[in-house]
């Protein structure tokens, strides 16, 4: 570029032009300049800017990455965790399963060494009950076969006696007619003059001063069949553990039937529906395949002729629990309202009459019987001091618990009160329509009243005289339907004499207090 100053002109305003345009050019270089330091400056900040705003994503970058990699890890080591946690768990139940299976072959190694002892038990409980029954058998044919000897003696005797009579009487027969009637014809013609026609065999009301030895041999013998129902029970509740489906039939037919019984009531018609359940129980009981069982051991005096003697346990373990349930209904029940027994009574005689649940023929009563001497052994003939507990237990007083205090006298009385109306119930009936055979027929009432009544004066209680309301209150009509003028006379011997023999007391004067109640009410008098 060539000087100005080469060109300027030599004149004061040419000089000042010049210098005018040098300074505008300066001042535009300058201008040019300092933009392009701005410019560079800004470029220098913007790319520091940028610099920057990189490094700090890249600190983000990296601490994100960081971040992941530490969520990753605990992650990782979260399932780790959970897996091995899985496997610990996986060995435990595997442990377990394994312990749970050593433990069910123990157990049942257990219940088939249980099982085989209770059948081995049961097993020797029936040899030695038929080893008893063939000595009990052998002893009676004996005894029989002695008394029909001593029948034919005195026959042949009798047969003699009558004859040197028949020839005197030939010889002498003025003397026949002067002297009159023998001693033994008179008294002949006196029994016969007294004999009443009585459907059964009546034994006497009359004075007894010691218990007899076949009362005692006979109470002994249902208290036995009690005991072999209890271990019975414990011999199905171990064959339920080995039986699933014995076990849960055994549990639903039990509920069933527990509650049916608590369902009966007083009413026409009333117990259709728990009757027929009931009988849809036991014969769903009949068809199970389960195991079986000595039925003879439940019997006081079963038939010598039959040679079967198994029979379906599964039955046998229901009509206990029928019998149990029964019992609880007259003492629950009846014990407070004894007209309450009535329609208890009657499903009770229904079942044990029903053929289907006969054995070979032969009612299976005995298992009902066998508790009711139990738990009320007054009716038959049992007595004991009311003040000791020997005497208590003789009596039929219950404990609170197995060992524990016996209960209230209230609650004993409540007791007795319900098992004489029961025993009522299920005895006076009548089954000369029905098509069934009574499997408890009258005669066991007019027996057990008839014990009662020849208890020694000394040894009389109250519980007598409150079993002895439980029997009769309700019932006299039935009763006198049966019997009769005996009835009649029956009912004023206990109900007149018998509570004077004994100092007075709460029990014995309420029964008799029922003398004006069957006066006024079914004007029946004493």
């Amino acid at each position: 570029m060539s000087n100005p100053y080469n060109n300027a002109p030599d004149s004061p305003s040419g000089q000042l032009l010049h210098e005018l345009n040098q300074l505008a050019i300066n001042t535009q270089e300058g201008f040019y300049a300092q933009l392009d330091r701005e410019a560079e400056e800004r470029e220098r900040l913007h790319k520091k800017a940028l610099a920057a705003a990189a490094a700090q994503h890249e600190r983000v970058r990296e601490s994100v990455e960081l971040e992941r990699q530490r969520l990753e890890a605990q992650i990782q080591a979260e399932r780790e965790r959970r897996e091995a946690e899985a496997r610990r768990e996986l060995d435990q139940q595997r442990k377990q399963k394994a312990e749970r299976e050593v433990e069910e072959k123990r157990r049942e190694l257990e219940r088939a060494q249980t099982v085989e002892a209770e059948q081995k038990k049961l097993s020797e409980i029936q040899r030695s009950e038929r080893e008893a029954r063939e000595a009990r058998h052998a002893r009676q044919e004996q005894e029989s076969a002695e008394a029909v000897r001593k029948a034919r003696e005195q026959q042949e005797a009798t047969k003699k006696g009558a004859e040197q009579a028949l020839a005197s009487s030939k010889a002498t027969p003025e003397a026949k007619q002067t002297r009159g009637p023998s001693p033994q014809q008179a008294s002949l013609s006196t029994d016969v003059a007294t004999v009443q026609p009585i459907a059964q065999p009546v034994p006497a009301l009359s004075k007894q001063t010691a218990p007899t030895p076949e009362w005692e041999t006979e109470h002994n013998r249902y208290l036995e069949i009690h005991r072999r129902l209890k271990a019975f029970r414990q011999f199905m509740k171990a064959q339920g553990r080995g039986n699933e489906q014995l076990r849960k039939a055994m549990g639903d037919m039990r509920r069933e039937i527990i509650k049916c019984v608590g369902q009966l009531t007083e009413g026409k018609g009333a117990n259709r529906q728990p009757l027929s359940a009931i009988l849809s129980v036991l014969k769903r009981a009949l068809a199970f395949n389960g195991p079986s069982i000595d039925v003879t051991q439940f019997i006081a005096s079963p038939p010598s002729h039959i040679t079967d003697t198994e029979g379906p346990a599964l039955l046998i373990y229901l009509l206990n629990v029928f019998s149990k349930a029964t019992l609880s209904q007259y003492i629950g029940e009846a014990g407070v309202s004894p007209r309450a027994a009535d329609p208890v009574g009657i499903i009770a005689s229904h079942i044990f009459a029903h053929a289907d649940f006969k054995w070979n023929g032969v009612s299976l009563v005995d298992i009902l019987l066998a508790k009711y001497h139990l738990v009320c052994p007054v009716l038959f003939g049992i007595y004991g001091p009311e003040n000791t507990d020997p005497g208590k237990q003789r009596l039929g007083w219950w404990r609170e618990d197995s060992g524990g205090p016996f209960v209230s006298q209230q609650r004993h009385y409540e007791r007795m009160t319900g098992l004489g109306a029961g025993f009522a119930a299920l005895s006076l009936r009548n089954y000369e329509k029905s098509k069934l055979t009574n499997p408890f027929p009258d005669f066991h009432y007019w027996q057990a009243l008839a014990r009662i009544a020849n208890v020694p004066p000394t040894e009389l209680t109250q519980t007598h005289f409150v079993v002895l309301k439980g029997m009769i209150e309700n019932y006299e009509s039935k009763f006198i339907g049966f019997y009769g003028g005996t009835a009649v006379a029956a009912l004023r011997h206990v109900l007149v004499e018998l509570p004077k023999r004994v100092s007075p007391g709460a029990a014995s004067k309420s029964l008799a207090g029922l003398v004006d109640i069957l006066k006024k009410d079914r004007r029946l008098s004493l």
